[in-house]
C-alpha cells in the first residue's frame, strides 16, 4: 500500500509590484550608515521624510530592521508607514508585532475585528472606522457599549476623538454619567473639544459671573476674581474639580477647570480688554497663578489650529518669556502643543518676531527665550528658513563666553536645533563656534551639533541625485 501524499502547501503570495519610486543609492548608503551608527531618531526622522519627499519606497534589504526599529520607536511609525512600499505592506504580516503596518483593514475586515478582535485590534478598527464613516462607527460602539468591559470604555471612548463632531454630542453625555471615572474623563475630554458643545455653554456660564474689570480714575485697573463658594453635582459631572492643580486651593482649582474648559476669546469681548491687557491685569493679582493656568488650558482646547486664538497665543507666550520659572510652571504641560498646530508660515513668523523683539546680545535674561526656542524646535517637523537659523545660532555663538553657568541649557538648545536649522544658512559659522567653546565641556555638543547639521545637509542632496 502506497503511503498517503503530503499536500503540497499553497504557495505564498508574491507582493504586488512597487508603485513609488526606487530609493537613490547614496540615501540608501546614508541610511546604512544611519542604521550601523545608533541612529539618532531626529535623522531618521528626517531621512524618511526625504524619502516620502522624492516619492520613494525603502529599500528591501533594510525593511526587517526599520519595522522592528518603528515597532520600538513609535515616533517613527507615521512617516514609516508612508514608505514601506508594496513589499513592506506585505512582509509586515509575517510578525504579529508589526501589525501597525499592515494595509489598512477593508469593511468587511473592520466589522470582523471590531467582533472578534483583541482589544488593540479593536481599538484600531474603531479608529479607522472613524476616520472613513465617523457615524457608522459611533452607532457600531453605541451598540456594543452596555456589553463592553468597563476598563475598556475609556479606550474605546477615545477613538470618537478622530472625526469628532456634533453628532457626537448626545452620545457623550451619557458617557458623563458613566459608573467609571475613567469613562467620565474621556467624555469631559472630548465634549471639551467640540466647538459650541452644551458642556462648554455651561462651563461658560459658570465662569462669566466670577470674572470683572474694576475701573479706577486714578491708578490702574484691576482684575477682580470671585471663586466658586460651592460646585453641585451638575458641576461635577462636568468636570469641575476632576483634574488636580499643585500649589492652587481647592476653589482656584475650581476656577481653573471653569477657565480651561471656556472658549477664551469670550473674554476681551465681555471684560473690555485684549488678551495682553488681560493677562498684565491678571498678573498683578492674587489669583495670577489660577487665571494663566485656565486661560492658557483654554488656549490649548479652544483651537484645531493656532492661528484660531492667534492673539491669545502671542499673549501668553509673550508672558511666559517675561515671567519668572514659579510663574512659567503655571502653564499645562503641553501647552506648547500649540507649536505643532501651527502652519509652517505661521510658526516661522512667530519666531521669527519673538527673535526679532528680543535684544541683540543675549545674556542671562535670554535663557527664557533660548527654552522657548527649544520647545518649538521639538514639535517642528519643518526645516527653518536661512534667516531664522543663522539669526538664532550666531547669538548663541557670541553669548559662549559669556555664559558659562547656561552651558547645559545650550548643550540641551544644540540637540534641538540640530534637527531644524538649515544646513547652509549655518555652514560657515562651525570654525567661530569651535573657538568660542575653547576646550570646555560644550566643545563635544558643538562638534556633534554641526556632525548633524552636516549629515541632514548629505541627506538633502542624496534625494535630489537620480535613482
Amino acid at each position: 500500500m502506497k503511503p498517503a501524499a503530503i499536500p503540497t502547501p499553497a504557495p505564498l503570495a508574491a507582493a504586488p509590484a512597487e508603485r513609488l519610486r526606487a530609493c537613490p543609492p547614496r540615501a540608501e548608503a546614508l541610511l546604512a550608515r544611519l542604521l550601523q551608527g545608533g541612529q539618532k531618531t531626529v535623522l531618521m526622522l528626517e531621512w524618511l521624510r526625504e524619502l516620502t519627499r522624492y516619492g520613494g519606497h525603502l529599500p528591501a534589504r533594510f525593511l526587517p530592521n526599520l519595522l522592528a526599529l518603528a515597532t520600538r520607536h513609535t515616533e517613527l511609525r507615521a512617516e514609516l508607514t508612508q514608505v514601506l512600499g508594496e513589499r513592506g505592506r506585505w512582509l509586515s504580516r509575517f510578525d504579529q508585532a508589526w501589525g501597525w503596518a499592515a494595509p489598512a483593514a477593508g469593511h468587511d475586515d473592520l466589522q470582523r475585528l471590531w467582533e472578534t478582535g483583541s482589544l488593540e485590534q479593536r481599538l484600531a478598527a474603531l479608529a479607522q472606522w472613524r476616520a472613513e464613516d465617523p457615524g457608522a462607527a459611533r452607532d457600531a460602539l453605541m451598540q456594543t457599549w452596555a456589553s463592553e468591559a468597563p476598563d475598556a470604555r475609556a479606550q474605546l471612548l477615545g477613538c470618537l476623538g478622530v472625526g469628532l463632531g456634533p453628532d457626537d454630542e448626545t452620545f457623550l453625555e451619557t458617557a458623563l454619567d458613566d459608573r467609571r471615572k475613567e469613562v467620565r474623563l474621556a467624555a469631559q475630554a472630548l465634549l471639551v473639544k467640540l466647538p459650541g458643545s452644551a458642556l462648554r455653554q455651561r462651563m461658560q456660564a459658570r465662569a462669566e459671573p466670577l470674572l470683572h474689570v474694576k475701573r479706577v480714575l486714578l491708578g490702574r485697573n484691576s482684575i477682580e476674581v470671585t471663586l466658586p463658594e460651592s460646585i453641585d453635582k451638575a458641576a461635577l459631572r462636568d468636570g469641575v474639580g476632576a483634574a488636580a492643580h499643585p500649589g492652587l486651593g481647592e476653589k482656584a482649582g475650581w476656577l481653573v477647570d471653569l477657565l480651561a474648559a471656556t472658549d477664551p476669546r469670550i473674554w476681551p469681548a465681555r471684560l473690555g480688554l485684549n488678551p495682553s491687557e488681560l493677562i498684565a491685569m491678571a498678573a498683578r493679582s492674587d489669583f495670577a497663578h489660577a487665571l494663566v493656568r485656565g486661560w492658557s488650558s483654554g488656549a490649548l482646547r479652544g483651537a484645531a489650529r493656532a492661528h484660531e486664538l492667534g492673539e491669545w497665543t502671542q499673549a501668553l507666550l509673550a508672558f511666559w518669556l517675561s515671567s519668572d520659572e514659579r510663574m512659567r510652571q503655571q502653564y499645562p504641560r503641553d501647552f506648547f502643543e500649540l507649536f505643532a498646530r501651527m502652519t509652517p508660515a505661521e510658526l516661522h513668523a512667530c519666531l521669527a518676531d519673538i527673535v526679532g523683539a528680543s535684544r541683540q546680545t543675549w545674556g542671562q535674561a535670554e535663557r527664557v527665550l533660548v527654552d522657548l526656542l527649544v520647545h518649538a524646535a521639538r514639535r517642528s517637523s519643518i526645516i527653518w528658513p536661512a534667516a531664522l537659523s543663522r539669526e538664532v545660532i550666531e547669538r548663541l555663538l557670541r553669548e559662549l563666553p559669556a555664559i558659562p553657568g547656561a552651558q547645559w541649557e545650550i548643550k540641551a538648545a544644540l540637540d534641538s536645533f540640530a534637527g531644524v536649522v538649515d544646513p547652509p544658512a549655518i555652514a560657515g559659522l562651525e570654525a567661530a563656534w569651535r573657538a568660542g567653546a575653547g576646550d570646555g565641556g560644550i566643545h563635544d555638543s558643538i562638534a556633534n551639533f554641526f556632525d548633524t547639521v552636516r549629515f541632514r545637509h548629505e541627506m538633502s542632496l542624496s534625494f535630489q541625485e537620480p535613482a
